[in-house]
């Protein structure tokens, strides 16, 4: 096993997606962090896990093409990589879909929407008659990303059903009070943390929400499961349930509810390298890590899903 240990706070202005290879998560800052710390000190290998891992994912990435299975979607060329979130994403709209169940919604609002990887498959899936809101501070990293969505949409002419609003979670612009029927988000929360970030966005989505309204949120876990692995990073923030429980609980909400959401994507070697230089990894980072992600890939952690009720 190869065990990086570090730990740095995190804000909306610094992208904090995450990766895993093995079973565990990478956060851009931890990777610069790992290649500042002494590795002989904070790095072991365990060359039997390593083999086991190896020889258990050898067999879907030597068949280059994106693999589909119930839990793991493989993609071990660059050209599979698209088709691989797209699938993801809807996959994981459906998810949210089924939370959501038969609730009578008119107006939902997806806090952080991003470019929209998620947005799109949700509104192919919900009924006609619901709007959705979305709002992305849309700046620093993430500046032009709402410009691209509503490209996006007008592409899939699903520009009428969607309000884009530049705007921060923590101070939500232009939207009344009660007057939105659920909130969503998917790698949001992982963004505020701290609990006076978090509790700040908490209280404008309980203004905006309609009293019995409901709130769904996803979060990569970073609990790392109990199976061989070659790479595991311990980062800092990430929210648990439990955490969650205690503060959605502390801001006014009630009804509390844990899913999983347990399909990931195993990147091959170019894939991997694409993505961890996206997110942060340098090149010492890749250098050392070379061989093993020649092996092993990378994989994405599951999320958990975390809603409640106003």
């Amino acid at each position: 096993m190869l065990l990086l240990w570090a730990s740095l706070p995190l804000d909306r202005e610094v992208p904090s997606l995450r990766i895993k290879t093995g079973v565990s998560d990478i956060s851009n800052q931890i990777l610069n962090r790992a290649d500042c710390a002494s590795q002989d000190k904070h790095m072991q290998e365990d060359p039997q896990n390593t083999k086991e891992r190896s020889q258990k994912l050898r067999g879907p990435l030597e068949k280059g093409h994106a693999e589909l299975s119930e839990e793991k979607i493989v993609a071990r060329n660059p050209l599979d990589l698209p088709k691989a979130w797209t699938r993801y994403y809807d996959r994981l709209a459906t998810h949210f879909v089924k939370q959501i169940g038969q609730r009578r919604s008119k107006v939902i609002l997806e806090a952080g929407c991003g470019k929209g990887q998620l947005t799109i498959p949700l509104l192919r899936r919900l009924p006609r008659n619901v709007k959705m809101i979305a709002i992305d501070s849309s700046k620093g990293p993430y500046a032009g990303w709402l410009k691209e969505l509503s490209q996006k949409l007008q592409t899939a002419r699903l520009e009428k059903r969607v309000q884009l609003i530049i705007s921060d979670a923590r101070r939500i612009r232009a939207i009344e009070d009660e007057s939105v029927d659920i909130v969503v988000s998917n790698e949001l929360l992982c963004d505020l943390p701290y609990d006076s970030q978090l509790e700040k966005a908490l209280t404008e989505f309980y203004r905006i929400l309609r009293p019995g309204a409901l709130m769904i949120h996803g979060e990569w876990s970073s609990s790392p499961a109990a199976e061989p692995q070659a790479f595991l990073v311990k980062h800092w923030p990430s929210w648990t349930p439990d955490q969650l429980f205690s503060i959605m609980r502390k801001n006014g909400f009630h009804g509390f509810q844990v899913t999983y959401f347990e399909t990931t994507i195993h990147f091959g070697y170019e894939n991997a390298l694409e993505e961890l230089q996206t997110w942060g990894a340098t090149e010492k980072f890749l250098r050392h890590n070379d061989e093993m992600l020649k092996r092993e890939g990378i994989e994405l952690p599951y999320e958990h899903i975390v809603q409640c009720e106003k």
